[in-house]
């Protein structure tokens, strides 16, 4: 990877890691506690916002490396592409919990997966524009 795609990564992480704040830790939060069972020790009081940063973090770096695989450089094509990808990987992970774990209802996982379907999609619109910009004073 060079380094405007892996410049890209990291700020796409950073951008997911904020949207999330936003989009799971306020907006969603109590409709997400509404809907999830709750186990005595399941939940931590406080998250380690360490190991959201780094999978944030993570996140964005796929992302940037399927983007410059893809020769994605514009925030529409981002948009789609990011929203596939995490439409099933979404649908993956939280099929596989369903299946596995009595943590919350079938409505709860259509919802996660489509929000998390656009909330990866608005990641990737960022990601695409990122690359596809041109850099200011160097021609490029």
């Amino acid at each position: 990877m060079n380094t405007k795609t892996i410049v890209g990564g990291i700020l796409a992480g950073i951008v997911s890691f904020l949207l999330g704040w936003l989009v799971f830790g306020i907006l969603l939060m109590d409709y997400y506690t509404g809907n999830m069972k709750n186990y005595e020790g399941l939940m931590k009081s406080s998250p380690e916002i360490w190991a959201i940063a780094v999978s944030n973090l993570c996140f964005g770096m796929l992302l940037a490396f399927v983007f410059q695989l893809g020769g994605i450089k514009t925030a529409s094509r981002g948009f789609v592409t990011a929203m596939v990808i995490s439409l099933l990987t979404s649908v993956s992970l939280n099929l596989y919990m369903y299946a596995q774990f009595n943590l919350y209802a079938g409505s709860l996982l259509v919802t996660d997966v489509l929000v998390n379907a656009i909330f990866g999609g608005i990641v990737g619109a960022f990601l695409g524009w990122w690359l596809g910009r041109k850099a200011s004073g160097t021609g490029t």
